[in-house]
């Protein structure tokens, strides 16, 4: 190998390395110098979480949902979300897809033991009782159950995020918009970035070719996103737009939040 090209390839590995160091963002110790601010920061959110688990009750959440899968095909919906919102359970839950005028693509209902999803258009029933299932394993590429969902749209994320109320990190980075602390041990672990004033910004997978969840708090409501922008390495994206996001005084009945199904639907396990 000549000179000229000894010095080349020495250069490409610099450049790299000086990418690669910018990519990653340095870990600092929550005891260390700057590390007031970020608890700072970290108390604000865990301060939001706990009041909101004060405001629960019954909700109504209409959406827009627009997502593509990984051949670049997407999708429109509206998307109307609606339970009880019981402080020590979510469930039951429903959610309906809607396309055009009134036209209903799906109608899921989520509760402890059983995901149901149920597909007018084919008269098909998709169930899933064996442990957590997402969104994802029915075509819409959003890695959250239904009422992991719920819990981010009405500001109690708190519960996903948290291992428990007075977790404290031992550890952060720095962000361009706030702070990122990594959460093991959670419901919904991975990286969680929040902002100065303690609004969840972002949240990813711990493998970093995972899912990116972004947030676009709501000024009034931080921790109630106006907007949900979803990706993932391969392709997939989501993009769900908060058009109603309503607290209720009256709870839903049961016929409210149930899925009456026709006699004649078919049946078929819903596979993650």
């Amino acid at each position: 190998m000549n000179t000229t090209r000894v010095f080349f390839v020495r250069c490409v590995l610099l450049l790299l390395a000086a990418v690669l160091c910018a990519a990653c963002a340095p870990r600092r110790t929550a005891t260390g110098p700057g590390g007031e601010e970020a608890m700072l920061a970290w108390q604000r959110f865990t301060a939001r979480a706990s009041a909101a688990e004060v405001n629960t009750g019954p909700f109504r959440v209409a959406a827009s949902l627009r997502y593509t899968d990984q051949n670049n095909d997407s999708t429109r919906v509206s998307a109307l979300l609606w339970g009880n919102g019981h402080a020590d359970s979510p469930y039951p839950l429903r959610l309906d897809l809607i396309a055009g005028v009134g036209n209903v693509v799906a109608k899921i209902r989520e509760d402890e033991r059983v995901f149901l999803a149920y597909s007018p258009g084919d008269n098909t029933a998709f169930t899933h009782s064996r442990g957590r299932s997402t969104l994802v394993s029915f075509g819409v590429p959003i890695p959250l159950g239904l009422s992991d969902l719920t819990l981010i749209l009405t500001g109690r994320c708190g519960e996903l995020f948290l291992p428990e109320m007075d977790f404290k990190p031992t550890e952060y980075s720095v962000t361009d918009e706030g702070y990122a602390f990594t959460i093991q041990h959670a419901p919904l672990p991975g990286v969680l970035e929040i902002s100065r004033n303690g609004a969840p910004l972002s949240w990813r997978e711990p493998d970093k070719n995972g899912w990116r969840i972004s947030f676009d708090p709501d000024d009034a409501h931080p921790l109630q996103p106006q907007k949900l922008r979803i990706s993932h390495p391969k392709g997939y994206s989501a993009l769900i737009v908060v058009r109603e996001n309503t607290r209720l005084s009256t709870p839903f009945t049961d016929s409210q939040l149930g899925l009456i199904l026709p006699p004649d639907v078919q049946h078929r396990p819903l596979h993650e």
